[in-house]
């Protein structure tokens, strides 16, 4: 099928000079979750130490917590009125963290550091002994067995944004449909119109913000003749993101799980079934051995967020709540990003200019007409990013027969100047037109590309070597980023309630923990 890039109608285009049209702009609200694996300081070496005590509850801490692994750092900031204020929430947190991690670094790539040889050498994230804090080591005991461990190292940015009633309420107007009379209707449909046109968009933003070309020789690859070797680096060159590739969470039965996007009661619907319809490998797995649950279930997917899209419509769960019963709920609330890789070189994982650039294509793909996802358009999409990932800055990449990969992101980029300058408007600032030049002249070959500029760092240093360089400046740097003594006292404190708030949930576990995961699972 004929891939076609999202247009925006000339009827939105004339409303994006309006004042009122940047008013409903300014009703965003943004949020950031970072990954980074800790490191020893001496080798860039996986760090087998727990989870510092002085950062809280890995369970219940609101803002700093652990991903797959226990050695993988998460930091959550709150819902902020600008994108660069969820940056600036992101720098305070990364200078805590580092104050008390004096001999560990935060690795600052996306694939990852010097990994152990044995898979069981990677430690899984602990919770604690609360029934919810099993569940969640459980699900990724499940993880390793199904994907192996070295997936749980694999690092990146979660972008979060919303678009606020009145702005879904206009679009709707905009598409035909003035009266606006369900609300949780008009929204959940204007971010799956949003979806499809991240989704069909995907590959550009791979272009411009992959940063992921290499990998060190301890992430063990299967396809070793897709890569060069020089010394105990891994180069795919020409990648743009190995993450987003089939070295990450890639499997038949993911592969099995046909996910409409075209409406919220398909795609939940598809969700809840993967988690109830059996697998054969992993029954084969069996459900328990003698340390207990091996994995949640024997289905296609454990819970709905074993599913690895780049793109999530979410709602804030209520404790005990599956990911889907609280969309199926209250609706959508906001649009998670997943398909941005860690920028190595800007020391909290992601700049200013990317921030602004994400935030202007998915405006950008809220804005444009969506017609539904057909079933030849969805192998197309999937087909377009697996090339960008894999070979996206080669020049016979090709978009479709009149254009490269370049060619046609700078033919979607030549339509986004007056949603820039609303934006612009909208933020008082001018770093969304900042950041559409930027993309422009990495497009056009005046300055290169992320990726590459990482692919020469890693053929020149090393990838260990230059990951573990750029983690040291990172560490210095955060050192001058003083939290005010309110500030600090602050973080402190969170970190002290999440340990009694940990107790507390532990405290509170009534019946077996078979029973508990037998309710979380099945729940109506």
């Amino acid at each position: 099928m004929q891939l076609k890039l999202p247009t925006i109608p000339k009827r939105v285009f004339n409303e994006c000079h309006t004042e009122s049209f940047a008013e409903r702009l300014a009703g965003m609200r943004f949020g950031i979750e970072k990954e980074g694996l800790r490191v020893h300081a001496n080798n860039g070496q996986l760090a087998d130490t727990p989870h510092p005590k002085a950062l809280g509850s890995a369970l219940t801490h609101p803002h700093i917590t652990t991903d797959y692994s226990e050695a993988l750092l998460e930091f959550v900031t709150g819902t902020h009125a600008s994108p660069q204020a969820a940056i600036q929430e992101l720098e305070q947190l990364h200078a805590f963290a580092n104050s008390v991690l004096p001999n560990e670094r935060i690795w600052p790539l996306s694939m990852p550091c010097w990994l152990p040889e044995s898979d069981q050498d990677i430690p899984l994230a602990y919770y604690g002994e609360s029934h919810i804090g099993r569940l969640k080591t459980v699900y990724r005991r499940g993880l390793g067995f199904r994907y192996g461990r070295q997936m749980q190292t694999i690092a990146g940015v979660h972008f979060n944004l919303s678009f606020n009633d009145d702005f879904w309420a206009w679009k709707a107007s905009m598409n035909g449909h003035p009266d606006g009379s369900d609300v949780r209707v008009m929204r959940d449909s204007g971010y799956f119109q949003t979806i499809r046109n991240f989704r069909r968009i995907q590959w550009l933003m791979m272009l411009l913000t992959g940063a992921s070309p290499s990998v060190d020789e301890s992430f063990r690859l299967l396809a070793t003749d897709r890569f060069r070797v020089s010394g105990r680096t891994r180069l795919a060159e020409g990648a743009t993101s190995l993450r987003m590739s089939d070295l990450g969470y890639q499997s038949a039965a993911q592969e099995s799980i046909n996910i409409c996007f075209n409406q919220l009661d398909t795609y939940c619907d598809t969700l809840a079934k993967a988690v109830h319809h059996p697998w054969p490998t992993y029954e084969g797995l069996g459900l328990k051995d003698e340390n207990g649950f091996k994995q949640l279930n024997t289905a296609v997917l454990q819970i709905e967020n074993e599913y690895y899209s780049s793109i999530r419509p979410k709602r804030v769960q209520q404790a005990g709540e599956r990911p889907v019963r609280a969309l199926i709920n209250r609706g959508i609330e906001y649009l998670e990003v997943r398909a941005i890789d860690l920028n190595p070189f800007a020391r909290n994982g992601i700049s200013d200019h990317e921030a602004s650039l994400i935030t202007l294509l998915m405006t950008a793909s809220a804005l444009a007409d969506s017609p539904p996802n057909s079933d030849e358009e969805c192998v197309s999409i999937n087909g377009v990013n697996a090339r960008t990932s894999w070979a996206g800055r080669r020049v016979d990449q090709r978009y479709d027969q009149q254009s490269t990969l370049k060619q046609a992101g700078l033919q979607f980029l030549a339509t986004l100047d007056p949603v820039a300058e609303a934006l612009n408007q909208s933020f008082q600032t001018e770093s969304f037109t900042g950041a559409l030049e930027d993309a422009r002249l990495r497009l056009d070959g005046t300055c290169p590309l992320l990726s590459e500029e990482i692919e020469q760092a890693a053929l020149a240093e090393g990838h260990l070597a230059f990951g573990l360089a750029q983690a040291h400046q990172h560490h210095e740097n955060w050192k001058t980023v003083t939290p005010s003594k309110e500030q600090l006292a602050f973080m402190k404190k969170e970190a002290a309630d999440s340990l009694l708030a940990e107790q507390a949930v532990a405290a509170s576990n009534e019946g077996t923990f078979d029973a508990f995961v037998d309710a979380y699972i099945n729940q109506p």
